[in-house]
């Protein structure tokens, strides 16, 4: 049995699963699906290992690396002591000291910067297939934000609107799709006419309430939150503030916080805040960030006020 466990958040970490599960399918093997983010990641892999039931293989794909998983170390030993595999495929920046203990413990551990997991993992399981190049050229478009492609931005939508483990079916469903080579038909269309009107909500919302940072010899911070993910958050104030520096947007239905900026490190702001990423564009949790409804936590703002010069580029 194989078990695979990929960022559920987006394009990349679904489409990194649909190729492996492509790659296993064809070649007859046992497949289980599990999706995870970096503040449950630790749980999840807890779930999996701790079983009675073991999995001959775990794949790992796309999910970073913090250093609260630092605590997985000795499972995953245990885990190799009984002969079994696992292999990470990730493109995030990680510490060469958690690189060098990870592909120590790790049958294998490849991380590429330059590429995105599904990319990795392409060339890894299927470099000629010709569905496996479309899946990783669509993961490339969302990580690399290129716009190149509508039907990227559009499969994105669908899976950072099914989070959480109540639609798990949902993302086997688009997992299975893409790993038959299906982008477009009409239950993506019925999907998309729904999370269109949500997010058109929740970006007018956001937009309302717009926090403006000046901070001296910098220039502009640019804040805002709602029911919707971090990243799309980021990209939309990213798109009607260009003059800004950063650019910080909270998924306020779980206190998720995504930045992205060309001016300063984000993804060592991030670590401050124990979370990672990439240099241009990082997240992590802050809890308690709504004290009232619709309202930011001041000791917040204060945090970022205080600190965001120090990661400066």
């Amino acid at each position: 049995m194989i078990v695979s466990i990929t960022h559920e958040l987006d394009l990349d970490g679904l489409g990194s699963q649909a190729i492996i599960k492509r790659y296993f399918n064809n070649n007859n093997s046992e497949i289980i699906l599990h999706y995870a983010h970096y503040s449950n990641f630790v749980e999840k892999i807890n779930e999996i290992l701790g079983g009675k039931t073991l999995p001959d293989k775990l794949i790992i794909s796309d999910i970073g690396f913090n250093d609260e998983f630092k605590k997985l170390f000795t499972l995953f030993k245990q885990y190799k002591e009984k002969s079994h595999k696992i292999l990470w495929f990730d493109h995030h920046l990680v510490d060469e000291d958690n690189i060098e203990e990870l592909e120590k413990i790790l049958d294998l551990y490849l991380n590429d910067p330059n590429r995105c997991s599904a990319e990795i993992i392409k060339d890894y399981y299927l470099p000629d297939d010709s569905i496996a190049k479309k899946i990783a050229q669509y993961s490339r478009d969302i990580d690399f934000h290129m716009k190149k492609h509508s039907i990227a931005s559009d499969l994105q939508s669908i899976i950072a609107y099914h989070r959480g483990y109540k639609a798990d079916k949902t993302k086997k469903k688009i997992v299975d799709l893409m790993s038959n080579g299906i982008f477009e038909n009409k239950w993506y269309n019925n999907k998309l006419i729904k999370i269109k009107k949500w997010e058109s909500t929740q970006s007018n919302f956001a937009l309302e309430h717009v926090k403006l940072l000046e901070i001296k010899d910098f220039g502009e911070i640019v804040i805002s939150f709602g029911k919707i993910g971090g990243g799309k958050l980021s990209s939309l104030l990213k798109d009607s503030y260009p003059n800004a520096k950063v650019f910080i947007g909270i998924d306020s239905r779980f206190n998720e916080i995504t930045l992205h900026s060309n001016y300063i490190n984000c993804r060592e702001l991030a670590k401050y805040f124990n979370g990672g990423g990439h240099k241009t564009r990082a997240g992590f949790r802050y809890e308690n960030i709504f004290l009232k409804e619709n309202q930011i936590d001041q000791a917040f703002i204060q945090e970022i006020n205080q600190n965001i010069i120090k990661y400066r580029i």
